[in-house]
C-alpha cells in the first residue's frame, strides 16, 4: 500500500499496514460478482476524480490476467458521469459516460454470465 492516501485517510487495519517496513499491499476497490453463484464478474479500480489522468493498477491487471476476469479503472465525482478505462482483457483509452451507461454495461455482464 502507498505509505499515504490521497483523497481521505484509509480503513484502520491499512493505515496500520502502512506502517510496517518491506511489506506491500493494496486495497482491491471493487469485485462486481454474478448475485447468484458470486462468481466474479469484473475487477473495478476506482478513485475519486480530481483530474488527474493517471492511477497505478499494475496488481488489478495482473489479477485480471491471471483469472481472465475483466477489469477497469473508473474515475468517480458527482455519480452522474465517470470517466472509465478498460484495463483488460484490451487496454482501452479513457472515456467519459454517463451512469446509465455504466450500468448498463455491469448488467450486460450479468446478463451474458452462465452460473457454473
Amino acid at each position: 500500500m502507498p505509505r499515504y492516501t490521497y483523497f481521505e485517510k484509509g480503513k484502520p487495519f491499512n493505515e496500520w499496514h502502512r506502517t510496517i517496513d518491506h511489506l506491500a499491499a493494496i486495497d482491491i476497490d471493487l469485485v462486481e460478482v454474478c448475485s447468484k453463484c458470486y462468481q466474479p464478474l469484473l475487477l473495478i479500480e476506482h478513485a475519486y476524480d480530481k483530474g488527474q489522468t493517471y492511477k497505478n493498477c499494475t496488481t488489478v491487471k495482473k489479477l485480471a490476467k491471471q483469472s481472465k476476469v475483466p477489469a477497469m479503472l473508473i474515475f468517480y465525482k458527482d455519480m452522474k458521469t465517470f470517466r472509465v478505462r478498460k484495463l483488460y482483457p484490451t487496454l482501452e483509452n479513457e472515456r467519459t459516460v454517463q451512469a446509465s451507461t455504466l450500468v448498463r454495461y455491469l448488467r450486460k455482464l450479468h446478463n451474458l454470465h452462465k452460473c457454473i
